[in-house]
């Protein structure tokens, strides 16, 4: 497959894409994270007017979490997060994966002793089929195949919950692990990763709870483990396919970019990080960063026409454009 592409990185105050552009027909994806159900959502009244196909809830979908990790609040906090979600948003039939607060305890991985009631929990909120395989399996990943015109598009949903090894250092400052068998996916995940990257297709969209490509900061990222980083990375290669990968998790989304390889972080739908966060940590940068991180809520679009155009998008919670970055395949 010719993976020659032609990249076109847009800033502010850069902000609409050409008129001509909105009248070709497109695949529409929506991406967010970090969705407290205690707080305001009116920035689903901005994601209503991008007319998605799709969107895709990338973890801390509610925070239903304790300190103790007993799930005695997760399923009051699906009810609600139930009756905020508005209709139309609905009728996409969602995708989603979890991240730590909707798994149960924070930055828990495969030790956390209620994940099996988690997994159960999260399975009949998002309405997910009786005969899929996350019904039999452990764990939430999935994939699915979305169909745009002639074109295949691969999107796979990674847990890096279920199976994930214990973190080195300390919360917030975080290490990055020298025990190569330390693992993110487990095996049987790798396994079936490992498959699905090799499939025919035109496009693949692959989603993490966690950053991939960051490396300079305290918190959780697959930097923590760099050798199944680098795995991951290795395997995208080899894959022969088209790859963008998506994020949430931070409360602060950006655009990162290794070799021909992008990442979106979109985080936090309605709890961006207060302000005073910002200045005792100060702005947050890394190598593979373009641009500036953005600390206001926001939400990630994905679109892909029929004239052969990728765009990827980073919006605050009115729609405005924060980044974006155009890829001619």
């Amino acid at each position: 497959m010719n993976k020659n592409i032609l990249v076109f990185v847009i800033s502010l105050p850069l902000l609409l894409l050409a008129d001509e552009d909105q009248e070709i027909n497109s695949f529409i994806m929506g991406f967010g994270s970090c969705l407290d159900e205690e707080k305001s959502q009116e920035i689903w009244k901005s994601l209503e007017k991008e007319n998605l196909d799709t969107f895709f809830f990338m973890g801390d979908n509610v925070y239903g979490d304790t300190e103790s990790g007993v799930l005695t609040k997760m399923e009051d906090s699906y009810k609600q997060q139930e009756r905020n979600l508005p209709p139309w948003l609905k009728r996409l039939n969602p995708l989603a994966i979890w991240d730590d607060h909707d798994y149960g305890l924070n930055d828990a991985g495969k030790d956390y002793p209620f994940k099996r009631e988690s997994q159960e929990l999260f399975l009949k909120f998002w309405k997910i089929n009786k005969d899929d395989p996350r019904h039999q399996r452990e764990g939430i990943y999935f994939s699915e195949v979305k169909k745009f015109n002639d074109k295949d598009i691969l999107i796979i949903g990674l847990d890096t919950r279920y199976f994930r090894s214990s973190l080195e250092g300390k919360s917030k400052n975080y290490l990055s692990t020298n025990d190569s068998k330390k693992t993110i996916l487990g095996n049987d995940q790798w396994d079936w990763l490992t498959e699905e990257l090799h499939r025919d297709v035109d496009l693949v969209i692959l989603v993490s709870s966690i950053q991939i490509l960051a490396t300079n900061h305290g918190f959780e990222k697959w930097n923590n483990f760099p050798h199944e980083r680098q795995r991951l990375l290795t395997l995208i290669k080899k894959s022969d396919n088209k790859v963008v990968l998506v994020s949430g998790d931070r409360h602060k989304g950006g655009i990162y970019k290794q070799n021909n390889l992008y990442e979106l972080t979109s985080s936090s739908l309605n709890k961006p990080l207060p302000v005073f966060f910002q200045g005792f940590f100060g702005k947050e940068t890394d190598p593979l960063l373009i641009g500036e991180m953005q600390y206001v809520a926001n939400y990630g679009v994905v679109t892909i026409d029929e004239m052969g155009l990728l765009k990827i998008f980073l919006k605050d919670k009115n729609g405005k454009i924060l980044q974006a970055v155009k890829i001619e395949l």
